[in-house]
Formats: structure tokens, C-alpha cells, sequence
């Protein structure tokens, strides 16, 4: 019995403990990434209350390092034909409780003449109280004609963040994102086999 508790709590600690990846990367298959050279950034940002100019400019600053890094030049826009891409960056920001709570829950059973009995126990364990802050960041990427890439990715932390460390968490997060830029071409996925 004390075998199956320890290994039913095991379990439900593991449990709350997972995390889904935040990464979601599309784009068009059709496109031939490797003829582009340069960038420009979109002067479209979406009018919202909630936009903070200083993070579209700290994205934008982490896109920046990311691609040169690659090897595309950053130009200035003019309009969609001044650069071989146009860059669109966003970001929303969601509060999320943080409740995290620990439970047992054990039943009865009965099999033929025997049966079996258990215990409940349920505890709320508030680890602090400060909501925890999730950051999704998005970049689009067109051409002149169409749309062809698309990248989220968030990053989550507890209250808000010093100006430093949110630096760290946006370059981070693009760098992750852009990882994922250019995307691998069907003949480089062959030659990896």
C-alpha cells in the first residue's frame, strides 16, 4: 500500500510540474528563404491602450541582433519594396493566478469478498501570492506580396520583471523564436539523413 501511495504522489507531483512548449512557428512552404538579404520593421504597430512602445522597440532591438547575426541587413522603410522582408512584431501580455495546489484523492473497492478502503486528502498550498505575468511575443514576416512566416513564443514570470531582467527574457525569447529562421529547406533536411 505504501508502495502504490508513494507512486500515485510521485505521479501527481511530476504532473504539475509539465509544461507545454510555447514556440509556434508556420510559414509558406512554397517560399525560397534563402534569396532574401535585407529587412525592414513595419511602421504599422496595432493602437491599443495596452501597447508599450518601449517593448515593441526592446523586440524589435533583440530581432535586430538575431538577423544580423544570420547575415541580413537591416534597412530603413520606405515602403513594402524597400527591403526583401517587412517585420511585423507584437506582443500581448496575461496575468494568470497562480494556484497551486496538492491532492490525494484514494477510493473504495471491492472485489468478491474482499474490499478495500481509502482516504481523500486535498491541501491548498499557496506557494506566493503575486499572479504570475505571461509575455507572448509574435513576429510576422512577409515579402512584398504575401505573408511567409509566423513565430510565437512566451515566457512567463512572477509579478513584473525588473528592466534588466525583462531585456534578458525578450532577447531570449526571440532568440528561441528566430531559431527557428530561416526555416530548413528540403534539402537540408535530407542531407542531415
Amino acid at each position: 500500500m505504501k508502495k502504490s501511495l508513494t507512486i500515485c504522489i510521485l505521479f501527481c507531483l511530476l504532473g504539475a510540474c509539465s509544461n507545454k512548449p510555447t514556440i509556434n512557428i508556420d510559414f509558406n512552404k512554397k517560399t525560397n528563404f534563402q534569396l532574401f538579404n535585407s529587412y525592414q520593421f513595419s511602421t504599422q504597430i496595432k493602437n491599443s491602450v495596452d501597447v508599450n512602445p518601449i517593448m515593441i522597440n526592446r523586440i524589435q532591438g533583440a530581432v535586430e541582433v538575431a538577423l544580423a547575426n544570420k547575415g541580413l541587413l537591416k534597412n530603413t522603410f520606405v515602403d513594402v519594396n524597400s527591403a526583401d522582408l517587412t517585420i511585423y512584431v507584437n506582443y500581448s501580455k496575461e496575468e494568470k493566478e497562480n494556484n497551486s495546489t496538492f491532492s490525494i484523492g484514494l477510493g473504495t473497492s471491492r472485489i468478491g469478498s474482499n474490499s478495500r478502503g481509502g482516504i481523500g486528502i486535498s491541501t491548498n498550498i499557496p506557494v506566493n501570492g503575486e499572479a504570475n505575468i505571461i509575455t507572448e511575443i509574435v513576429i510576422d514576416i512577409s515579402d512584398a506580396k504575401h505573408a511567409i512566416w509566423h513565430g510565437s513564443d512566451s515566457y512567463e514570470a512572477v509579478g513584473d520583471l525588473s528592466v534588466e531582467d525583462t531585456d534578458k527574457a525578450v532577447t531570449a525569447t526571440v532568440d528561441r523564436l528566430l531559431a527557428n529562421f530561416p526555416p530548413p529547406t528540403p534539402e537540408s533536411i535530407k542531407a542531415k539523413k
